[in-house]
């Protein structure tokens, strides 16, 4: 007991002293991960503030480890765990338990005994979709409902099981393959997985081919057992097997073993495995020499690959006998044959038989696997002779040169010999050359050529500055004709150099410009030309010609560079246009005098002249009042005179048959009928007025009675008269008239009231009887010996005091119809007396 006296007393002394030590009992938590252990944890803090004695205290929760495993088929509920709190020693306590697969997402995966602390497990869970479980445990009161510890927080782990198998992205997978992949080329990457546990043997797996078909011993397809990357050894053969169906296999490591399937359908594309062969040994062709264009032969191939594809298709090449481009070769799409043409001409003359080599390859190059024994072609494909013999034709003549230059002064007197012009003709033992100019070769027809010899002779006078001249160079086709059959044609081309002579006077460019009447505007530049070429034009000398209108004190000259001369106004001027006489000197002294005619005018902003705007002219209110005053005026003295004219002169009477040939006027009234059978009337005799323009009593009478039935009347009388000047009818279209003097329409209108007064009164004398028709014929003249008609006789009419002047008035139509009736009375007997004095 003694011996540890000593301890005792440092543990007194260690307790006395003390460090006053705070518990921080609201942190405290006890974890409980052994299986066969109890622990109790808790969290301690210092505070800093006081100093306390360390107390121990007791564990609070005590919780055996919770074991679940993936797919536990049960019984259920299945006990997994037993919690374990002190405070139950002093209070009574139910135990609670919440959080994922309790009272949260998934729910109903665990329970809790609120009086044992007995946690159960309720049915089977899948560790793939909840791994882990994360709850909250806690201890209450069981009278208060309080917690009356901390929360205890635990996660429950879910133990993997093997209830996976690796699965295939894809369960079919189709895969193109091309015949010429070389052996050991990766065909396809094959993807599988397992959702089991990682880093455990239940999700780690294996490839493996289990099948071929159709199986091949000359091509095999494996699959590497970890990447899942197929492939395959040996040769592919498309025309032997054009697919394969491969089945894949992905097996797991766990217990028990898991696996799956996928299929896969390659599919073999046609590569260019086989050459193109010709069919025959060699190709013969004929052509005519000269012949362009034309196809020669055809050469054609066999070959095994699928048609339409690039190792189909054929591409044929010329390899030996084309030095020259004389031919080329192209593919027929459609038959895969190689067609030869000719695209420069053949000679005969420098061989009859021209000797090809052909050869041929596919578009896509040719690949023969090493393993297949073929053989490989070489470079440039396989070959073939090709034979084209030419045959001879009329070759044509050709100048040599074909482009002849010479040089020649313009304005030279003609003719003049130019020179000759050579052809040469091969085949000259049988032929003969014509020369000659064809129609538009000599544009200016200045030109001629001698038919035997060439001779090229100037017939007409040339000119430099012709349109048909490009820059000082006239051009000339000569022809060169064979009499072969067909004729061929050789062409040469004679450039005519001309040299200029100072024949054309300067002009200016424009003979009319404008001027803007701005006082900072006072010149303009004039600028002149002349259709010679240097030393024979510009640069000129202007000089302004004084031909009077003070032209030197207007303008003024001011000499510039080259063609140009600047114009100068002197003083200012009104807008209008004016003329400026010029001189024009070239630089031999060649001059030409030219009016320049100048606008001076308003200009707009741009400097173009403004349009001349209408003038227009407007009355005042005291011109206007004039004018009308004056036409009032006018209307008033030429009333009187008609008043004058009506009051001083009366007709005395009214010349026979002239009733309408005062108005000069023609009547169309569109009637069609039967004639009016009439009755002579009896004797009428119509009082006029006197000399000294007096009435008689009787005649004052007639005209009373005119009065009284003048109501009564149609509006055309059924004589034929017109009575439009009294009732204002419209005239017939068939009407003219004629202007007359004031005197003479008053004497017409007396003669129509005159007229009409006649009419009427012998339309009373008839009774107002419209219907003519029921009188009886009455003959007035038949065939044979004429006699008098003693009722018509009697008609007479006073004498007229006026005359019958008149009637030598009546117009040109009138004249006409009276010299007819003239005509027709003198052939009877008759004679007019003053009637026809006037025709």
């Amino acid at each position: 007991m003694r011996k540890y006296t000593p301890f005792l007393l440092l543990l007194t002394v260690a307790v006395a002293c003390g460090l006053n030590l705070k518990r921080d009992a609201g942190n405290e938590q006890t974890l409980a991960r052994s299986s066969t252990l109890k622990r109790v944890v808790r969290k301690l803090s210092v505070d800093p503030d006081s100093l306390r004695p360390l107390r121990r205290t007791k564990r609070r929760w005590v919780l055996t480890t919770i074991e679940v495993e993936e797919g536990d088929p049960g019984p259920f509920p299945k006990f997994a765990a037993n919690l374990f709190n002190d405070r139950e020693i002093n209070l009574t306590i139910k135990y609670l338990i919440s959080g994922p697969g309790v009272d949260e997402n998934p729910r109903g995966y665990f329970s809790v005994d609120d009086k044992t602390g007995e946690v159960y497990m309720l049915k089977t869970i899948n560790r793939e979709a909840t791994p882990t479980f994360v709850i909250k445990f806690d201890v209450a009161d069981r009278r208060t409902g309080k917690i009356v510890d901390q929360s205890l927080v635990f996660n429950i782990d879910v133990k993997d099981k093997n209830d996976n198998a690796p699965k295939f992205k894809n369960s079919v997978v189709d895969v193109l393959l091309k015949e010429n992949s070389p052996a050991g080329s990766d065909v396809f990457l094959l993807q599988a997985e397992d959702i089991d546990q990682r880093g455990t043997p239940n999700s780690e797996f294996s490839y493996s081919v289990v099948s071929q078909e159709p199986p091949s011993t000359k091509s095999q397809f494996t699959i590497n057992p970890k990447t899942g990357i197929l492939s395959f050894e040996g040769c592919l053969d498309y025309q032997s097997t054009k697919s394969y169906k491969i089945l894949v296999e992905a097996k797991d490591h766990g217990e028990p073993q898991l696996s799956s399937t996928a299929t896969m359908n390659i599919k073999i594309e046609d590569a260019n495995n086989n050459p193109p062969v010709f069919v025959k040994k060699e190709f013969t062709g004929n052509v005519k020499e000269q012949q362009v264009g034309v196809s020669v032969l055809r050469v054609s191939v066999e070959d095994k690959d699928t048609p339409n594809t690039p190792a189909w298709r054929a591409k044929y090449t010329v390899t030996k006998g084309n030095e020259d481009g004389n031919y080329k070769i192209e593919t027929d799409p459609q038959t895969n044959d190689g067609i030869l043409t000719v695209i420069k001409p053949m000679d005969y003359e420098k061989g009859s038989r021209n000797e090809l080599e052909i050869s041929v390859e596919n578009e896509e190059p040719l690949y023969i696997c090493p393993g297949a024994g073929g053989r490989v072609p070489t470079a440039g494909g396989y070959r073939v002779p090709v034979v084209v013999n030419v045959e001879d034709v009329n070759d044509p003549p050709y100048f040599d040169p074909s482009e002849i230059t010479v040089y020649q002064t313009e304005g030279t007197k003609v003719p003049i010999q130019l020179g000759k012009v050579h052809a040469v003709d091969l085949d000259a033992a049988h032929s003969t050359l014509r020369y000659e100019i064809p129609a538009g070769g000599d544009p200016a027809k200045w030109l001629t050529v001698d038919k035997n010899t060439g001779e090229v002779t100037v017939i007409a006078e040339m000119d430099r500055e012709s349109p048909y001249v490009n820059n000082s160079i006239y051009s000339v086709i000569v022809l060169a004709v064979d009499d072969g059959k067909p004729p061929q044609t050789g062409t040469a081309t004679v450039l005519i150099h001309l040299t200029d002579v100072n024949d054309n006077n300067p002009f200016l460019d424009s003979k009319y410009v404008h001027m803007c009447d701005d006082p900072k505007n006072t010149s303009i530049v004039v600028k002149a030309t002349d259709k010679d070429i240097e030393p024979y034009s510009g640069p000129f000398i202007f000089q302004l010609l004084d031909k009077g209108n003070d032209v030197t004190n207007t303008w003024k000259l001011e000499q510039l560079q080259g063609e140009s001369i600047k114009l100068l106004r002197l003083r200012e001027l009104p807008t209008g246009n004016y003329t400026v006489p010029l001189k024009i000197i070239d630089q031999q002294g060649l001059a030409t005098e030219e009016d320049l005619m100048l606008r001076i005018c308003e200009c707009s902003q741009e400097g173009v002249c403004r349009p001349l705007e209408a003038q227009s002219t407007s009355f005042g209110g005291a011109a206007i009042g004039a004018l009308i005053g004056a036409l009032l005026l006018m209307l008033l003295l030429l009333l009187c005179c008609v008043r004058c004219e009506c009051s001083g002169k009366k007709i005395s009477e009214f010349p026979p048959d002239t009733v309408d040939e005062g108005n000069q006027t023609l009547i169309k009234y569109n009637d069609e009928g039967g004639g009016c059978r009439s009755q002579a009337s009896p004797p009428v005799i119509m009082p006029l007025p006197t000399a000294d323009h007096g009435t008689t009593k009787n005649s004052m009478q007639n005209v009373s009675e005119l009065d009284r039935t003048i109501q009564t009347l149609p509006r055309r009388s059924s004589w034929g008269l017109r009575e439009d000047r009294m009732y204002g009818m419209h005239m017939e279209p068939a009407m003219y008239s004629r202007i007359m003097s004031l005197k003479e329409q008053n004497l017409e209108s007396e003669r129509m009231n005159l007229q009409e007064k006649i009419a009427m009164r012998l339309f009373v004398l008839n009774g107002l009887d419209a219907n003519f028709n029921n009188n009886e014929p009455h003959v007035y003249a038949e065939e044979g010996e004429l006699h008098k008609v003693h009722s018509l006789d009697d008609i007479s009419i006073a004498d007229n005091s006026q005359g019958l002047d008149f009637l030598q008035d009546l117009g040109p139509k009138f004249r006409t119809l009276g010299e007819v009736c003239q005509e027709g009375l003198a052939q009877k007997g008759f004679t007019l007396k003053s009637a026809t004095k006037g025709y």
